[in-house]
């Protein structure tokens, strides 16, 4: 039996959705579904538990998704573990198959499915910057993170508990070494984007802070890491097809690196940029 990890604020409007498709295909014992409710003032708890003995429910008073990593990691029974944020598409099948990558004697200890995004009813605007995103290396060369990411027993046992970080997935990425993290091509999950692109702005300012600080406070991990700015610079100049949806990248980009810069100076890191507009599409 794997277990997967849901942390989830507020999240009544996709959290039927989420947990739908996973369980969709699922045998009796296969896997387990804790959904960490943290601080919710809706009916998220609820929603989850009308989804059977398969999905275990953790409520907590405490509205941070760290917190709930570790509730949810303490709740937790099997290996491997797959955290899933409750705005994510999966379905059984690619659960089933990241968990078999996994196994104590796989090399690999970090692990995802190919990741879609679902730019339909977007704007220009929004499709102009995800047209770009999804072409540069961090998304070609396997996301894992932005939503989805899974640790083998040998992997999740290199750290205790999470640490008080704004970028949990970056900091599960960068735990593996590159030969050490692996995508799988035959399972896809899906990304919701936002619907606005002041939204697209703040979660990449959340994302660029959530870096700047991991790697103040684990410099170590930039051995892992496999992309940087003139990776991204070299892309976009050989590919004619991205120039005309590059400014709106790098203009989203540099405001979100001033921003995200700001928020550390001034001490706003615990701010969460959620992104409403994608959620209200769901519903």
């Amino acid at each position: 039996m794997f277990s997967v990890i849901i942390p989830a604020y507020n999240e009544a409007s996709v959290i039927d959705r989420c947990l739908s498709a996973m369980l969709a295909d699922a045998r009796p014992g296969e896997l387990q579904i804790v959904v960490v409710a943290n601080n919710c003032s809706d009916d998220t708890a609820a929603r989850a538990r009308a989804h059977g003995d398969m999905v275990t429910v953790v409520e907590t008073p405490i509205g941070s998704k760290i917190n709930a990593l570790n509730l949810g990691d303490d709740a937790a029974t099997g290996w491997p573990r797959l955290y899933v944020d409750a705005d994510i598409v999966v379905t059984t099948d690619a659960l089933r198959e990241v968990a078999s990558m996994l196994g104590d004697d796989s090399p690999i200890v970090v692990a995802a499915p190919t990741a879609v995004v679902d730019t339909s009813r977007r704007s220009l605007l929004v499709r102009s910057f995800y047209r770009v995103w999804t072409q540069l290396p961090y998304f070609t060369e396997g996301v894992i993170g932005a939503g989805f990411y899974a640790f083998s027993r040998r992997g999740r046992e290199r750290f205790e508990r999470w640490p008080d970080i704004i970028a949990d997935d970056e900091y599960a990425r960068l735990t593996a070494a590159p030969h050490e993290r692996a995508v799988t091509p035959n399972h896809t999950f899906t990304i919701s984007p936002p619907t606005q692109l002041r939204m697209v702005a703040r979660i990449q300012t959340r994302a660029r802070a959530g870096n700047y600080q991991l790697h103040q406070r684990f410099p170590e991990l930039l051995a892992n890491e496999t992309t940087n700015a003139a990776r991204t610079l070299r892309v976009l100049a050989g590919r004619p097809d991205l120039w005309p949806f590059a400014p709106i990248y790098l203009g989203v980009m540099s405001y979100a690196k001033l921003m995200a810069h700001r928020k550390l100076r001034t001490g706003r890191q615990g701010t969460w940029e959620r992104d409403e507009t994608a959620r209200i599409a769901a519903t």
